[in-house]
């Protein structure tokens, strides 16, 4: 009788498994980890485009109006004094800037920028400091997530005359 031969054997088979399964592991982790860099990169653009809102927001308060200073009831409120375009001229209205931690929303005028859900605003400070020549005023606090690798800080500086 002959013997037909034209199989693999158990231990091919066996071994060709083994090595799929590894090669499948691999990629798997591959695609794991994509997907975390995407994740973080998604959170991040939108929390740089949310910052880029903030500053164009608050540059267009102080280049578009004429502002008669600015006055910080707490580190995280600030109102901006309106008159018309002469000096000395009475307040017409204030510009409230205000960022609320718990909401993660920053208030410029009637604009509410809200960041993203997993994000966190810490270390919120609105201050100004008064000089001779030029005052300073300066919006700084840090976005944090479980998504993002590391906190992102956003710091922006005016400088005026008052």
């Amino acid at each position: 009788m002959k013997l037909n031969n034209k199989g693999f054997t158990v231990v091919e088979l066996l071994a060709s498994f083994v090595l799929t399964m590894i090669i499948v592991v691999f990629l798997f982790e591959i695609v794991l980890e994509l997907k975390n860099v995407y994740i973080n990169e998604t959170v991040r653009t939108e929390v740089i485009n949310k910052n880029a809102v903030v500053a164009s927001s608050i540059n267009n308060v102080f280049e578009n109006q004429y502002f008669k200073g600015i006055n910080c009831s707490s580190e995280t409120s600030c109102k901006v004094p309106i008159s018309n375009n002469v000096e000395g001229a009475a307040t017409l209205y204030n510009i409230p800037i205000n960022v609320d931690k718990d909401t993660k929303t920053v208030t410029i005028d009637k604009q509410k920028i809200v960041y993203p859900e997993k994000t966190q605003l810490t270390n919120v400070k609105l201050s100004v400091n008064p000089s001779e020549d030029n005052n300073i005023f300066k919006i700084s606090y840090d976005i944090e997530s479980t998504d993002l690798n590391k906190p992102i800080k956003f710091n922006l500086i005016y400088s005026y005359k008052g």
